[in-house]
């Protein structure tokens, strides 16, 4: 191509040429140091970018090395090398130097940035989905549990794929079917046993009303009454555990939910001295299981309190709402508060009253079922205190 262009060369031609090969060209005369060296001297034509300078250029190769190595002839010398981090090429045809520079443009080091924190955004983005998709069982298996700790034994785990998190899925739903399949069999069970029980003491108690006045009759029909209660009780007591303490809840006051406990002791009612300084105070419970838990402390109360001495029922606000029933009987020993809780367990057997060894369980129950607890403390001979307490509704 240089060789084509002439010498002196013709410019309209390199002009075209260069124009249309997209490409820089600048045309100088050939100078000569005293050692041989050529150096560009005066600009014969040139359409360089004015940050090109043809003095800096920086030489790599030439063209005899490719000569040797690949057995070619190039018919001027030519030298390979770059100006600004841009290759040049230059050929000497003895009487000019042509420094030829291909027209480009590089990308400046801001649009590298922003391709370089793209590429990293989308990487993130199809890691985090990745991620996201590859983890979804798990966020699957803990969501079954929740629901699992709130009562649900239905649902199951969608299975997603077929790997090691598939198979524990599918592990985790059968497990969760045994154990309702185990529940409902112990339920059926509890409701098999009281049904075979209640015959025949529907069957004793029809034999009692045959029987001539006696003495025993009244003792034993109250020994009919007590298996019959602690029948009644054992069941409710199933039905309270988890998962089957499913709750109606609605939002009373204080004074609703005592005057309709309070209603359930017409005889003894003036026994029991209500201190309630909050009477406005909403709470969220179901009325008939909250009802009935206040009603067995109050009930256990009159069987331990002193004939001549009151039973206090009190409600107060502090962290949570709390329902406090206090007697002055015989008290608790430290090491019986823990036990009396447990199901059929009963302090003094020393004590002339009768009871299932249910009631606290049952209100121990109750009060979980509604997010609260059930404390007790007591002082041996002088009574004891059993205290509900209630979350407080959020506003």
């Amino acid at each position: 191509m240089v060789l084509d262009w002439g010498s002196p060369p013709d410019t309209h031609k390199v002009h075209a040429e260069i124009s249309n090969l997209q490409m820089w060209c600048g045309i100088y005369t050939r100078g000569e140091t005293e050692t041989g060296i050529a150096f560009p001297d005066s600009v014969y034509w040139s359409n360089l970018p004015e940050n090109i300078h043809p003095s800096e250029f920086y030489s790599w190769t030439k063209s005899t090395d490719f000569e040797e190595l690949y057995e070619l002839n190039i018919p001027l010398p030519v030298f390979f090398g770059e100006i600004n981090s841009m290759p040049v090429t230059v050929v000497d045809n003895g009487d000019f130097l042509f420094y030829v520079v291909i027209d480009y443009v590089p990308p400046s080091e801001l649009y590298n940035l922003v391709f370089a924190v793209i590429l990293a955004l989308l990487f993130f983005v199809a890691l985090y989905l990745f991620i996201r998709r590859y983890l979804k069982p798990v966020e699957l298996m803990k969501n079954r549990i929740d629901a699992l700790e709130a009562g649900d034994l239905k649902s199951s785990i969608d299975i997603i794929g077929e790997d090691e998190l598939a198979s524990l899925s599918h592990s985790m739903n059968k497990l969760i079917l045994e154990i309702n399949k185990l529940l409902e069999n112990k339920h059926q069970l509890l409701l098999e046993v009281s049904h075979e029980l209640r015959s025949p003491l529907a069957r004793m108690q029809l034999l009692l009303a045959m029987l001539p006045e006696h003495k025993n009759i009244t003792k034993l029909k109250e020994e009919i009454g007590f298996l019959e209660g602690m029948i009644e009780n054992l069941l409710l007591s199933d039905r309270l555990s988890m998962p089957y303490s499913k709750l109606n809840m609605d939002t009373l006051t204080t004074s609703e939910i005592l005057n309709k406990v309070l209603d359930m002791f017409p005889n003894t009612r003036e026994k029991i001295q209500v201190k309630n300084p909050i009477p406005d105070e909403n709470i969220r419970i179901d009325e008939t299981k909250f009802s009935l838990a206040l009603r067995n402390l109050l009930d256990n109360a009159f069987k331990y309190n002193k004939k001549d001495s009151d039973i206090e029922l009190t409600v107060s606000r502090h962290e949570d709402i709390e329902f406090q029933v206090k007697d002055f009987g015989i008290g608790i020993s430290p090491e019986n508060i823990q036990k009396i809780i447990q199901p059929f367990y009963q302090a003094d057997q020393t004590v002339s009253t009768k009871g299932f060894g249910l009631g606290l369980t049952i209100c121990k129950k109750i009060i979980e079922s509604h997010q609260g607890r059930l404390t007790i403390s007591s002082v041996p001979g002088e009574g004891s205190a059993f205290t509900l307490h209630l979350p407080i509704i959020k506003t």
